[in-house]
């Protein structure tokens, strides 16, 4: 994609805080057109020593200036802005963030199913961790409900209720409750509140909250009984999260002046740029997203510009990974390696990586095992955002996942896997995919920044996307159906545009491979067996054209949901198999 007039912001940095890691990405105008320009990376400082955002970004702009030889800072470390006629500095800068202690959230609703449901539902598209809920449901006393209130110390409030022009007295008696216990909470505990129910109730939210709580408004969640309509209290809600980083996090202040008073929540970026992605060709069946980070996980997904989009806060690979234990029992996460380990084996590894999430994986073992929290943790968010979708959203069978014509992988346990099939088998393995779907990886964190970007520059992020800067991973086959192990699943030939053929019979339970270049095309047909299912119905075959990628074409056979062998040995075979297959160690 080009444009015929150069644009007027050339040169565009973006900058993510990230719990563990802060990331810059530069972009410029390279002949006529937006590209991925560098990258540089440093450990986040928003905790001690430090306590200050800003140090952690000087650092990776120092990686940035030594890899790029672009100058886009002074000698006092503040960003040169606009760019000089020597390339110096840069036009327009953007920031994301999931950084910064847990935002303890209230949510405050009538019905459970109805308000407070649309109201956990805003909720789980942010970084909150809900501590309590209160609606006409709740059998605690008051004396009990401010007691609660006061125990969960809130930062936020979101309270929904009321359809437009519906009830009020039931909910208004809720909130007086609350607003009462505000009123005890610490001098230095002022609480933000979100109102987004019976906009005829706004002025009433202002008089019982005003006095212990900045009080923003938001269209109502539920207009009618019929109807919940997210996205605009989802854009206010990222306006109070923003104001609350803004104060909480050392440094935010001033870096909020260089973007103009915006530093977008990350995953509500990557949702941005998900549901640019879905409204593409490429992505008429839908687009899957999922960031792995090192204290929260994010989910997006996208039908034709609709987003769903699920964060779970404090479940990571890095400073979270501890929580991921849970009551969840260890053979859940065991089950994904080709080697036997113990209990106490397994849970000190997963507690070092919570005390030191900065380590990496030094021996093929330390990456088998990181990779295997990494599908654990990405199952476990699946798990919490699957039936946030819509019911009707089309899959070979409601349990399974839906058809995704593409699947984007971020995060750095998949961005720094040291084979791009490692991050592939992870993505399979933990997403189960049906059908025909295409696998990239977001090494760089790209997705965020392109989020960011869209807001004020679109043009930017449909150039930028175009580049191929993400890692094409290729494309994945996936059958779904049952058989015995190693009978015939289905049959596979693939074409080249140069004439060369390859053709495989894959057995059930099998994972192959069938190279295919990065950027050569060729024409895949795909014919599977009595009772298999590749998305056209049981035992119909189709012919695609598929592009190479850095693995290739994946055959995935293994049935869905993914069955494993009873006896731990033949397990563990199995599993060091697959990652052979997808070219592991």
């Amino acid at each position: 994609m080009s444009n015929g007039n150069v644009p007027s912001a050339d040169t565009i940095l973006a900058v993510d805080f990230g719990t563990a890691t802060t990331r810059v990405l530069l972009f410029d105008v390279v002949a006529n057109v937006y590209r991925f320009v560098g990258y540089g990376e440093a450990p986040t400082t928003i905790d001690a020593p430090y306590h200050d955002a800003s140090e952690g970004l000087r650092h990776a702009l120092a990686e940035l200036e030594a890899v790029t030889g672009r100058v886009v800072v002074d000698e006092n470390a503040r960003l040169l802005m606009p760019a000089a006629p020597d390339g110096r500095g840069v036009d327009s800068f953007v920031a994301t963030s999931s950084a910064g202690p847990a935002v303890r959230a209230l949510l405050v609703g009538l019905l459970p199913d109805v308000s407070l449901a649309g109201a956990r539902q805003l909720a789980d598209g942010a970084y909150l961790a809900v501590r309590d809920s209160f609606s006409l449901d709740d059998t605690r006393g008051q004396d009990q409900q401010i007691d609660a209130v006061i125990a969960a110390r809130p930062d936020l409030l979101v309270i929904a209720g009321g359809t437009d022009g519906g009830a009020s007295d039931a909910l208004l008696k809720l909130v007086e409750t609350i607003s009462l216990a505000c009123h005890l909470l610490p001098p230095n505990n002022r609480v933000k509140a979100l109102f987004t129910g019976n906009p005829a109730l706004q002025p009433r939210m202002q008089e019982l909250l005003g006095r212990v709580a900045a009080v923003s408004v938001a269209p109502n969640v539920m207009p009618d009984l019929d109807h919940r309509q997210l996205g605009p209290a989802r854009a206010a809600l990222s306006q109070v999260y923003e104001t609350l980083r803004v104060e909480q996090v050392g440094g935010f202040n001033e870096l909020a002046q260089w973007t103009g008073g915006r530093i977008t929540p990350t995953a509500q970026a990557e949702g941005h740029y998900v549901r640019f992605l879905s409204k593409l060709p490429e992505g008429q069946r839908g687009v899957l997203s999922v960031n792995v980070g090192s204290a929260n996980t994010s989910v997006a997904a996208a039908w034709n510009g609709r987003l769903y989009l699920n964060v779970r806060p404090e479940l990571g690979v890095g400073t979270a990974a501890a929580n991921a234990l849970g009551d969840t029992p260890l053979d859940q996460i065991a089950r994904w390696l080709p080697f036997p380990i113990g209990d106490d084996a397994l849970r000190e590894f997963v507690l070092n990586k919570s005390a030191y999430p900065h380590t990496v994986p030094a021996e093929p073992e330390d990456l088998a095992l990181e990779l295997a929290l990494a599908r654990h943790v990405i199952r476990a968010a699946l798990r919490r955002a699957r039936p946030t979708w819509p019911e009707n959203a089309p899959g070979p069978r409601p349990e399974l996942l839906p058809w995704f014509s593409l699947i984007l992988g971020g995060g750095a346990v998949l961005g720094r896997a040291p084979r791009p099939g490692l991050a592939a088998l992870v993505l399979l393995d933990a997403l189960q995919p049906a059908g025909v779907t295409r696998l990239v990886a977001d090494a760089r964190h790209l997705a965020a920044a392109l989020g960011a970007v869209a807001y004020t520059n679109p043009l930017a992020t449909a150039q930028i996307h175009d580049s191929l800067a993400f890692t094409d991973l290729g494309v994945a086959v996936a059958v779904v159906g049952r058989a015995r192990a190693g009978e015939p699943a289905c049959s596979v030939k693939l074409t080249e545009d140069g004439g060369a053929e390859r053709e495989l019979e894959v057995g059930y339970g099998s994972l192959e491979v069938l190279p295919l270049a990065l950027g050569r095309t060729a024409k895949l047909t795909v014919r599977p067996r009595a009772g298999f299912n590749l998305g056209q119905g049981l035992g119909r075959g189709r012919t695609i054209t598929v592009t190479g990628g850095a693995v290739g074409v994946i055959i995935d056979a293994r049935g869905r949901p993914i069955a494993f062998p009873r006896l731990p040995e033949q397990r563990q075979a199995l599993v060091q198999t697959w990652i052979n297959k997808l070219g592991g160690v």
